[in-house]
């Protein structure tokens, strides 16, 4: 019999995960699926219970939450043989969205519960690993205030978003990668596994989490009509088009930042002015 543990952050979804866990108990009946649960209380429990699942020998786990989550999660399984089932209950889910995994709670579970683990790659900012996109500059600002902001979802987000974007001065990075040096005075970096932030804001159409290589987005700010043409690529999936955004497809880089912060999977880190950039292949069983 399949052994599972199911890892619920409960502040996700509005407070709508914990009423995952009694659709996720039908579903592993059903399939003859042993359950246990384990419920998120404090930063750092998800990769806690994600270690204890592979001391148990669990063959998966599960988890039900943002991409918040879902990093502390995969976290505690990085370089070993036991999967991360993702089920999207976040404000931007842009891990989930960029590996197709249904967005309905029903659908990704049956998916994190029945479907098939596929090898990914784990990106690193300073050791810290991220799945899917992390960033300095803008989209770290705005992580950092989202995360101490009393509203959550879509709403609250693109609130901050314009209240950040209008005011940003851009930030000098200097980065060097493939050799070469890019010194440049930016809206943002972004380093990036998958497509997109989350909530459909593709910022790098050309990633994939499993081939081997990154790339890297330095986003210069645009003056004011302009950044509005800029932002709707990037909501339409044109973000290649735009002549404010250099592309530069890696395994490694460093750079030196004018700020200090930093965002993994849209969780905000006091990173500092250094950044070292890494990714490893192969290195996470992901359910797909």
């Amino acid at each position: 019999m399949k052994r599972v543990m199911l890892v619920i952050n409960p502040r996700s979804g509005k407070g709508l995960a914990p009423s995952a866990r009694d659709l996720a108990e039908r579903i592993a009946e059903e399939h003859g699926i042993a359950m246990i649960t384990r419920v998120i209380e404090r930063p750092g429990q998800g990769t806690l219970f994600a270690k204890e699942a592979v001391a148990m020998g669990m063959e998966r786990v599960i988890s039900i939450g943002g991409d918040g989550t879902l990093n502390a999660v995969a976290a505690g399984l990085i370089g070993t043989n036991v999967a991360v089932g993702v089920v999207p209950l976040g404000s931007g889910n842009g891990y989930a969205r960029s590996l197709g995994i249904p967005r309905a709670t029903d659908g990704a579970l049956q998916k994190a519960f029945t479907g098939a683990p596929v090898q990914m790659d784990v990106c690193y900012l300073n050791d810290m690993p991220f799945l899917g996109t992390a960033g300095i500059g803008f989209d770290a600002r705005v992580a950092y205030r989202f995360d101490r902001s009393k509203g959550r979802g879509m709403l609250g987000y693109a609130k901050l978003i314009v209240q950040e974007v209008l005011g940003a001065a851009p930030m000098p990075v200097t980065l060097k990668a493939n050799g070469n040096l890019f010194q440049q005075d930016v809206l943002m970096v972004v380093f990036c596994n998958t497509r997109e932030f989350g909530n459909g804001a593709v910022i790098s159409p050309g990633s994939l989490p499993d081939d081997g290589l990154a790339e890297i987005r330095m986003v210069r700010k645009p003056s004011f009509f302009p950044l509005i043409k800029a932002f709707l690529q990037i909501y339409t999936d044109r973000a290649d088009r735009s002549k404010y955004v250099l592309n530069i497809p890696t395994t490694a880089a460093s750079a030196l930042q004018g700020g200090t912060l930093a965002h993994l999977d849209g969780e905000p880190h006091e990173i500092g002015h250094e950044v070292r950039f890494r990714l490893e292949a192969k290195r996470l069983w992901v359910v797909r």
